[in-house]
Parts: structure tokens; sequence; C-alpha cells
């Protein structure tokens, strides 16, 4: 019998004491789908169901009842010995490495309810110059980057879909008024992100008409300066969400049609270490995912 992960068993412990996997989702920040799917995996490792699941109720079997027990016992030991032999240890920093934009627009405004949650982590946010230089840095304990391609592996997990759509701010759609069609867009000025400059090529390829010329724009170094030249200015960005959601949500962007016309692009995080605190982290980062 394959012996179970360490937070295979931690999932298991929270799912079988709130007897929810939503709430145990809640709880360890990760998505309702990965509850399910470690659970699954462990029932898998161990040869025997855990649960009980019917239309909306979530049961014990007596199997897990009696595993559970142990389970709770076993890392409520092993959290007070830990306390207990390491009581003046240092708080644990976990370094994420990203893009500057992801960092700025998602991350550093959700930082401070992940503190007071976990005060004895630090956050340590480490920007990249550009998408292209990912790779194991030193100190590194997570990154996360964006890929065309399914790069899942033991490391390696997808992160979250991004929605790529044309948006501006709610005075320049008023003084252009009656975009309707892609066409109506490549009459205005758009805004290139270096490192992101392939999306409007990508975009209007796929939306715009075949003989349609791609306007060059404005080029900026980064999605901030982007969203604040789109903001003051007559042009039109393609932003990606949810980490432009903010600025969508208090109007000071705007998608341009009703109907988004959109692109996506899948975001993964990779993990270079181990440890308790990297995966408070990464649960945090699922659940920011999952919205």
């Amino acid at each position: 019998m394959k012996r179970p992960r360490l937070n295979m068993l931690r999932t298991f412990e929270v799912a079988g004491r709130k007897l929810s996997f939503s709430l145990a989702a809640e709880e360890l920040y990760i998505s309702q789908a990965a509850v399910s799917q470690q659970i699954r995996n462990l029932e898998r490792d161990l040869g025997s169901p855990l649960f009980l699941r019917g239309h909306r109720t979530l049961a014990l079997t007596s199997a897990g009842a009696a595993y559970l027990s142990a389970v709770h016992e076993a890392l409520d030991r092993l959290d007070t010995v830990t306390d207990q032999l390491f009581p003046d240890r240092p708080n644990q920093t976990v370094t994420i490495r990203c893009t500057s934009s992801i960092a700025t627009l998602w991350l550093a405004p959700k930082a401070g309810a992940f503190h007071t949650a976990h005060p004895e982590i630090t956050l340590r946010l480490q920007t990249l110059d550009s998408e292209q230089n990912t790779g194991q840095a030193a100190g590194v304990d997570l990154e996360i980057f964006v890929s065309g391609k399914d790069v899942s592996d033991a490391q390696t997990e997808r992160l979250l879909t991004s929605t790529i759509t044309p948006v501006a701010s709610q005075e320049m759609l008023e003084r252009a008024p009656g975009m309707k069609t892609a066409r109506d867009i490549l009459s205005c000025e758009l805004v290139h992100i270096l490192g992101y400059d392939d999306d409007w090529h990508r975009w209007v390829r796929r939306h715009g008409p075949k003989s349609a010329a791609m306007p060059r724009g404005l080029m900026v170094d980064g999605s901030v300066i982007a969203i604040e030249t789109t903001l003051h200015g007559n042009s039109i960005m393609l932003g990606r969400r949810p980490f432009i959601d903010q600025y969508l949500q208090s109007g000071k962007l705007v998608e341009v049609f009703e109907e988004p016309v959109t692109l996506s692009a899948d975001y993964y995080v990779r993990r270079f270490s181990s440890g308790r605190s990297t995966d408070r982290v990464l649960q945090w980062l699922g659940q920011l995912a999952k919205g």
C-alpha cells in the first residue's frame, strides 16, 4: 500500500472535521476540486472509501471515522511537538517569483488578509523582468508564469486561466460611442504590453477582418503602465482578468463590448521547495485563483 502524503492527511482531517469539501477548501485556501481530488487520491492509496457521498451530504464511513480520529491525534501531536521544540523559531519566509503586474495587481492587495491568517509566514514577492525570464533561482519557493501549452508535472500545476479582453476608460468610450465589432477597435489607439506584445495580433487574427492591418499604437513596459495609460488617454488595452478585476469592479475600466470578445492564457505555479509554509501559500494561491 502506498503511504499517504502529509498534505492529503491534512486535507482529510479538515474535510472530516467539517464534513464539507467546500468548507475544507475555504480553510485550506484551495479549490473544492482540489480537496475532492486529494481525497480521491487518498482513498485510492488506502484502497478504501473514507466518505459516503450523497446529494449535498457528506458522511464518514466507519473506516473513515476511525482513521480521522487517528489522523487528528497525529497531526495535533506533530504541531504540539513542533511548537515545543522550536518555540523561538523565526518567521518562515516564502518567496513567490512572478511578473510585476501579477505582484502589484493581484497578490499585493490580498497579502494582508493572508498575513492576518498566517502571521508566522512572511511573503516575499520577487518580480520578473518578463515572462521569458522564468526558471529556478536561488531562494525562490514558488513561481507563477504563463504558458501556451500544458506544462503540468509533479512540481507544476495550472493555477488559473486568464481571460484577455479589450478594456478602456468610461470617458474614452463615451467619446467614441458605437463600438460593436472588432473592426471598430482597429481605428483606435491600441496599447501594446512588452512581453504580451503578441496579444493584439492574436486577438485580431481570431476576431478581426482577415485583411485588417494591425495598428502599432503605444508600447509600454508592463500592465500597470498600460492601465494608467488607458485610464488617462484615448486608448484601448487588452486587460487580463482576474488581474484587472479591481478596475472593472470600480468602474475605472470597462469592457469595450457587452459580450466580450476574448482570448485566454493559462497561468501555472511551479514549486521549488517543500514545507508547511510553502503548502499554506500554495493553498492560498489556489483560493485566490478560485475567486
